[in-house]
């Protein structure tokens, strides 16, 4: 029989004592972790930026309502204000399953125009220059497995440079910035900041690959090759970039002008059409030097 004077008692439970029981020794790693995040402040930013209003329309018997505010479908991006929730959107058909919070709801919304009224504009720059390193350094890991490849032939070297490689510098390149978009979109305030962020990452992460292949994979290369990995090579990196950039562009924009948690999956067109060009532009040198040899007597190579 249990009794309060009992160890194992229900009874000697946190809950039912008068005075709060030391923390456990195998929690004290997760209470410091808290309190190193910004303890009772942290826990609120958490909960006021996540809400079940933020969810898909999953609510039992919630009614259909007017959306008073701009407000994308999910599919085309059409403005489906003055619509009511649950409508078929008039340019594509798609029935959105979000849907904005109501007025005074603890949400992302509200969590997200906190962060904007209290963070100064400021950081935009500063956090674009910051990723930009960042994100070039990045991909020097990306760089390193392009160059470590070199020499492999065969199916495996094809699939690598023409699937493998574009798809993972293509994505390290706007990795950092789109980390930064997702989790704290706020920082930044204008468009351009995101592209900077972006190209300057990969204009650092061209010339690194730059000095990898003319300084060591082919350590006497002819000018004319230097040449065209300094002016083609480097504008093939900018150029996917700034395609791959548009569609965070997107992600970012609706998140903000409609205070809605940004979605990355909406980027993911853009950033499969720069893996595509990359891709289509390593498949086509390879074409060349293959056929290189059949077309010199025509070309004076």
């Amino acid at each position: 029989m249990s009794s309060e004077h009992d160890d194992s008692s229900v009874f000697n439970e946190p809950q039912f004592g008068s005075q709060p029981k030391p923390i456990d020794p195998s929690e004290a790693k997760a209470e410091h972790t808290l309190n190193r995040a910004g303890g009772e402040h942290a826990v609120e930013r958490q909960r006021t930026g996540q809400s079940v209003y933020d969810e898909p329309d999953v609510l039992p018997d919630r009614p259909a309502e007017i959306i008073n505010q701009t407000w994308s479908c999910d599919r085309c991006g059409y403005n489906l204000r003055g619509l009511q929730t649950g409508h078929p959107c008039p340019e594509c058909g798609h029935r959105s399953v979000y849907r904005p919070a109501p007025a005074g709801a603890a949400t992302y919304a509200s969590w997200l125009a906190d962060r904007l009224q209290t963070t100064s504009p400021r950081w935009g720059w500063m956090v674009a220059a910051a990723l930009a390193v960042a994100g070039g350094l990045w991909a020097i890991l990306a760089a390193l497995v392009g160059t470590s490849a070199v020499g492999f032939a065969g199916l495996f070297g094809l699939w690598r440079t023409v699937v493998i490689g574009p798809a993972v510098e293509e994505v390290m390149k706007i990795g950092a910035v789109a980390v930064i978009v997702e989790v704290r979109p706020y920082l930044f305030r204008r468009v351009e900041q995101l592209q900077a962020a972006t190209i300057g990452a990969a204009l650092l992460f061209a010339a690194i690959e730059n000095i990898l292949y003319l300084g060591f994979i082919l350590p006497s290369p002819d000018v004319s090759y230097s040449i065209w990995r300094w002016t083609v090579c480097v504008g093939l990196h900018i150029g996917c970039t700034m395609v791959a950039t548009r569609g965070l562009v997107d992600v970012w924009q609706k998140s903000i002008t409609e205070l809605r948690p940004p979605r990355l999956a909406g980027g993911m067109r853009a950033l499969a059409l720069a893996i595509i060009i990359h891709g289509s532009y390593n498949a086509t040198v390879i074409l060349y030097e293959y056929l290189k040899p059949f077309l010199s007597p025509y070309l004076n190579i």
